[in-house]
């Protein structure tokens, strides 16, 4: 067992839970949308396309959820003081820095066309995340947003509401990570917010019938949003796919808040009984989590677009041999980075 008065019993196993569902839906997808086109003659079994479906309702949203969640634990409940520019260049050495490190190696290694390569293209790709790293400026800038709504106590179910509101309109073709800003300021505010009203969520949590419930309304909304929502065209003009993209905004909103109080709910079962303390090992995969992030898809892109891994492994193991090595390897190189001062630096 570890000390762990300073952590927070639920957020240790919501991490490692959903960075392991994060490789498991782009193990299944990457092959059809990575760094690249997409391998010829493959298709994702229907079976696997619902597998993706389920994970993919609330995962990276939980993720933004938690960063909130701890962001208000700290001030709220370890009365930490951040004045805004310390807080900023924290964040921008945790986020901003990795982002760009990892972001050219990135783009060189699979985004880079000495024929079409234009430095205007480089800069925008590399300071809005390239690839997967797009969530990291994204990140930053809920950062800055939640540090305000603490400081000048904003916070309400009012401001919840708006923030919903706005968190289902399409912002395209904003640079720098803040094209997602609107969706994803919601769920790092959610976060906040359930902090600071936790005892509800966690006095429902009791009954396992509650718990149930929450999974099988997470279920439906996403069965109803895959079946009954349109997908949209792209070539149609703006105006005619607005209200579809709202549409879809509104069911992504509803499945994901589903999803993320439904595992927040189940962890919380376990997490809040008496004399409960995490393992050292669960503690230890939590503070991984980073690292698997950033390396688990430069590793799939690898070997989905740069090994002959689709054309030798049988179509149905493909995605799942992808998923073995891309989490194996990946949580290897995150222990050796960790071993350097320079690794702990980006992913520690």
């Amino acid at each position: 067992m570890v000390e762990t008065r300073k952590l927070l019993y639920e957020v240790s196993y919501i991490r490692p839970i959903v960075i392991f569902l994060l490789v498991v839906s782009h193990s299944f997808t990457k092959i059809h949308n990575g760094a690249g086109s997409d391998v010829q003659d493959y298709e994702l079994a229907t079976g696997y396309l619902w597998l993706v479906r389920f994970i993919k309702g609330f995962r990276i949203e939980t993720i933004a959820l938690v960063a909130g969640y701890v962001f208000a634990y700290q001030v709220k409940d370890l009365k930490r003081k951040y004045l805004l520019w310390p807080f900023v260049k924290k964040k921008f050495f945790r986020l901003i820095i990795p982002m760009l490190f990892f972001g050219i190696i990135y783009y060189f290694c699979f985004f880079y066309n000495p024929a079409l390569f234009t430095m205007k293209d480089f800069i925008v790709k590399i300071f809005s995340g390239c690839g997967h790293l797009w969530f990291l400026p994204m990140l930053f800038w809920c950062f800055i947003a939640i540090w305000f709504i603490d400081h000048y106590n904003l916070s309400s179910f009012w401001l919840l509401f708006i923030l919903a509101g706005i968190s289902v309109i399409p912002y395209l073709g904003l640079p720098l990570g803040l094209n997602l800003l609107p969706h994803f300021l919601f769920y790092v505010y959610a976060g906040y917010f359930l902090w600071e009203h936790h005892e509800v969520p966690m006095f429902w949590s009791r009954n396992w019938t509650t718990i149930v419930c929450a999974w099988i309304i997470y279920l439906i909304i996403v069965v109803l949003k895959s079946t009954l929502i349109p997908s949209i065209d792209h070539v149609i003009p703006l105006e005619q796919r607005l209200f579809p993209m709202l549409l879809q905004g509104s069911m992504k909103l509803l499945s994901s808040c589903s999803g993320i109080m439904a595992l927040y709910l189940t962890v919380v079962h376990f997490t809040q009984k008496d004399n409960f303390i995490p393992p050292a090992w669960v503690v230890e995969l939590s503070k991984d989590c980073y690292g698997v992030y950033v390396f688990h898809q430069f590793i799939l892109i690898w070997l989905y677009f740069h090994t002959p891994l689709v054309a030798v492994c049988p179509p149905l193991l493909v995605p799942i041999v992808g998923f073995v090595i891309a989490l194996t390897l990946s949580f290897f190189l995150t222990k050796v980075a960790l071993k350097t001062r320079f690794g702990r630096f980006l992913i520690g």
